[in-house]
């Protein structure tokens, strides 16, 4: 149930973070999303064989389904309002924080399968688990060093439309 579960977020996740390529114009996000899109996949293809190996040679399905991802949403009327005044920069900045929220909800997931499978004595399985926990790792601090550089490249844009908006 738990494997599935994990393996339902990475669907979800492969599906947002080929979204994201396309969608960031930073060219070292678009790099190191296209990275750990790969890793998704193995990731994806990692909690199938285990789910399957698991089985006990019982016909174990991996789901195909896709779980809602954690992502934070503002009540409808701030929608709306952000959705209208929010420049392509503070969009890109928000998807970030979006990307590291995610990331950190995988490593919170992986952790606990983890020891899930030491409790379990699952050798395999915590071999398998604790390379997804360190991939989600590395791009959860990929992401937290990237974040100041990434704000001051954004930033022109931003400031742009603060003068506007105060000189209106």
């Amino acid at each position: 149930m738990h494997l599935n579960e994990a393996l339902a977020i990475e669907n979800a996740a492969v599906q947002r973070l080929q979204s994201r390529i396309k969608q960031t114009r930073i060219e070292n996000v678009k790099q190191r999303l296209q990275v750990h899109l790969e890793e998704t996949k193995g990731q994806q293809n990692r909690l199938k064989q285990l789910i399957s190996d698991l089985g006990n040679g019982q016909k174990n399905a991996a789901t195909k389904d896709k779980a809602q991802l954690p992502i934070p949403t503002p009540p409808k009327s701030l929608t709306n309002i952000f959705g209208r005044m929010m420049t392509s920069a503070e969009s890109e900045l928000k998807a970030a924080k979006e990307d590291a929220i995610v990331e950190n909800a995988e490593i919170i997931l992986y952790d606990m399968l983890t020891r899930l499978a030491e409790r379990m004595n699952a050798a395999n399985a915590i071999d398998i688990l604790s390379q997804s926990l360190s991939e989600e790792r590395s791009m959860a601090d990929w992401i937290k060093t990237n974040m100041p550089d990434m704000v001051a490249q954004l930033w022109p844009e931003i400031e742009a439309s603060i003068a506007t908006v105060e000189g209106e």
